[in-house]
């Protein structure tokens, strides 16, 4: 007796039939595309001397990665000179385009048993496109070769033990000589000695140089007594606006120190403060910056350094050069409305011109012989 499904039973069984085949198409398409099966491809060829036990199916990789396959191996049509056994190699079409008129083709071995595989160099782009599908085939390497000179150099090393045991060469009697060795060892005993005296001389300058440390540290109390009048009359109200202080502007342990630096070279014209095109743009980003730092109580200092190795510089004009660099920098930078924080509020900025430094600061990163830097100081 025959039992009919029901309506929503045969519905059901149909939309199960339905998945399964979906996913079986999902599978054997995901199948294929591993194995390039739908793939669209380019063929191209290369000519070798030799087969080398290559075969269809042979894996051809450009730069390490699996491109294709080989799809034939063709017998050279002659026997004379220049003959040849084509290879003809189907590659992914996406890969196409990256070969060049001078890519070429080896055949390498690959694991333990010696499989082997197409390795294609792409070329250089200089040279053009890859216009006929013909690649340069390139020598394989000898692993037979390279054995036989390793052998080479074995016996050799052989050789040469053979004749420092038998030979009266100068390195078999340096081993062999019991006088030689007795001389080498009295030669250096007397080499001691010499070190013991020159030691003693050492100690006699040490003792002597004591006077001198004596006097540089009283040297340099002078300097500090020095420095103290000197700092006291920069502090006086009508000189201090007469006198950098490089320290006092750079060296703020209690604010936080922002900044970026350039080459004087990607700024200005050689040995002036004229900015350039492309300097231009370097202040543009500059100002960008600048403007996207939140208003507070922050400055902004702008200083520049010369190169001291620079021979075509003095302390005088390298001075004089980097303040009006700086202070062309920072005249730029007003015109980009750089230091607004407000309607009519800006920022302090101060140019500084350090000549050939050298700069009070030890900079964490390393920094081009001649620099200007843009610094930010904000008080915490």
């Amino acid at each position: 007796m025959s039992q009919t499904l029901s309506r929503w039973k045969a519905i059901l069984l149909g939309l199960v039939v339905i998945g399964l085949v979906a996913v079986a198409g999902f599978t054997l398409t995901r199948a294929a595309g591993k194995q390039g099966l739908w793939a669209e491809t380019t063929e191209v060829t290369v000519a070798f001397p030799e087969a080398h036990d290559l075969a269809p199916g042979t894996p051809v990789r450009i730069r390490g990665v699996d491109a294709g396959k080989i799809v034939a191996v063709e017998y050279p049509d002659h026997d004379g000179d220049n003959a040849a056994v084509t290879v003809r190699m189907q590659i992914d079409a996406k890969y196409a385009p990256r070969l060049y008129a001078d890519a070429s083709a080896q055949v390498h071995s690959t694991g333990l048993l010696g499989a082997k595989v197409i390795s294609i160099h792409p070329g250089n782009p200089k040279t053009g496109p890859l216009a006929d599908g013909r690649l340069a085939p390139k020598e394989s390497p000898d692993i037979a070769v390279a054995a036989a000179k390793i052998g080479e150099t074995a016996d050799e090393a052989k050789q040469l033990i053979k004749e420092i045991r038998t030979g009266n060469g100068t390195l078999s009697k340096l081993i062999q000589d019991d006088k030689l060795y007795t001389e080498i060892t009295g030669l250096a005993g007397d080499s001691r000695k010499m070190i013991k005296r020159a030691d003693s001389a050492v100690g006699t300058v040490e003792e002597k140089s004591a006077d001198v440390d004596k006097f540089v540290k009283d040297g340099r109390a002078t300097l500090q007594s020095v420095k103290q009048g000197t700092d006291a009359v920069q502090k006086m109200p009508l000189i201090r606006s007469y006198v950098t202080d490089s320290a006092a502007i750079l060296v703020r342990p209690d604010q936080r120190r922002e900044l970026v630096a350039y080459s004087t070279a990607d700024l200005f014209e050689t040995d002036t403060s004229i900015l350039t095109p492309a300097g231009r743009e370097h202040l543009n980003q500059v100002a960008g910056w600048l403007k996207g730092l939140p208003s507070g109580k922050s400055d902004v200092v702008v200083a520049a350094l010369s190169d001291a190795g620079n021979a075509g510089q003095t302390p005088s004009s390298a001075g004089e050069l980097t303040k009006k660099q700086s202070e062309a920098v920072v005249e730029y930078l007003k015109g980009q409305k750089a230091f607004k924080t407000g309607v009519v509020s800006s920022r302090k900025v101060t140019p500084l011109g350090m000549g050939q430094g050298p700069s009070p600061v030890v900079e964490k990163g390393a920094l081009p012989p001649s620099y200007l830097q843009v610094l930010v100081f904000t008080p915490q």
